[in-house]
């Protein structure tokens, strides 16, 4: 007894297969006649198919030639999507199988930015530039530079060294800095005067400045001219502190109080003087009251 999905439309007649064996399974097998299968979708052009899903000359797995592009048919289940549509359907032709291969990657380019982190790590973790004991104190120091982002990570004799910035991925430090507040008194009478000249050129001509500061205040000879401290300050320039004693008839002296002597620096033909003998900027160094602080608190200047 043959077992058949569909009744072939042969050229014999009859609703069973002739060349069916005897309780075989022919929906799916083998035929002699033309006549279409049950699944296909277009009328088959060619015979002799064996095997239970096979067609000789499709490679896909389908439901029909409907589907493919075949040259040729058969009956039974699987001869149907073709070559188009088997399981090549993902990437049925070469230039396909690029196009998809392109969904998942990027044409091959230089990878500057890989090579960026990897040389980072390296010089982090594993340089190899001195080849002993000494690369894992070099592997520390370029942590360090990382971390507060600035410097080179040297980590290969062959490799140019990384450059650390603020904007690297390992940047931890924030620079902040202080300003100590000043504890003198006005009584002290510190005023510091800002020159554009380089510290050792100020200490060579101390005793010139001094001379020079005392004509300023008039050459009076009860005023003396003391120079507290020096200190260097960026674009060659040099930080000078001084504060000015007086010495009265009965032998007492005091210090001139240190806004009395700013004020005086502050005059209009006095600030020029100060100004050709290279002062730039002149201020008191007196403690904040406590009125100044609560604004600077309340309003802190920027930067």
């Amino acid at each position: 007894m043959a077992f058949n999905f569909g009744a072939p439309s042969g050229t014999s007649g009859t609703a069973a297969a002739t060349a069916a064996p005897a309780g075989g399974f022919g929906g799916f097998g083998t035929t002699s006649t033309t006549a279409g299968s049950a699944f296909s979708f277009s009328a088959p052009t060619n015979t002799g198919t064996t095997g239970l899903f096979g067609g000789t000359q499709n490679k896909g797995f389908g439901f029909g030639t409907g589907f493919g592009t075949t040259t040729g048919t058969s009956t039974g289940l699987g001869t149907g999507l073709g070559t188009g549509l088997g399981f090549g359907g993902f990437n049925t032709q070469q230039q396909q199988q690029t196009t998809l291969g392109g969904l998942f990657s990027q044409p091959t380019q230089a990878p500057t930015q890989s090579n960026q982190l990897i040389n980072t790590a390296s010089a982090l973790s594993a340089p190899t530039l001195l080849g002993d004991e000494r690369d894992a104190i070099l592997a520390k120091w370029n942590q360090l530079q990382a971390f507060w982002g600035t410097g080179k990570g040297y980590f290969n004799n062959n490799i140019p060294p990384v450059e650390f910035t603020q904007e690297n991925p390992f940047c931890r430090f924030k620079a902040v800095g202080y300003s100590c507040m000043p504890s003198n008194k006005d009584e002290d009478g510190l005023v510091v005067l800002v020159f554009n000249k380089k510290e050792t050129e100020i200490r060579s001509q101390q005793q010139q400045l001094v001379e020079s500061l005392h004509k300023v205040l008039g050459g009076n000879q009860t005023l003396t001219v003391n120079v507290e401290g020096t200190k260097t300050l960026p674009d060659d320039q040099t930080e000078v502190v001084i504060y000015v004693v007086e010495r009265s008839p009965n032998g007492t002296s005091r210090r001139v109080p240190a806004t009395t002597l700013y004020a005086h620096f502050e005059q209009a033909n006095i600030k020029t003087q100060l100004q050709q003998l290279g002062v730039t900027l002149s201020m008191t160094r007196t403690e904040l009251s406590p009125a100044q602080i609560k604004q600077l608190l309340q309003n802190p200047p920027a930067g």
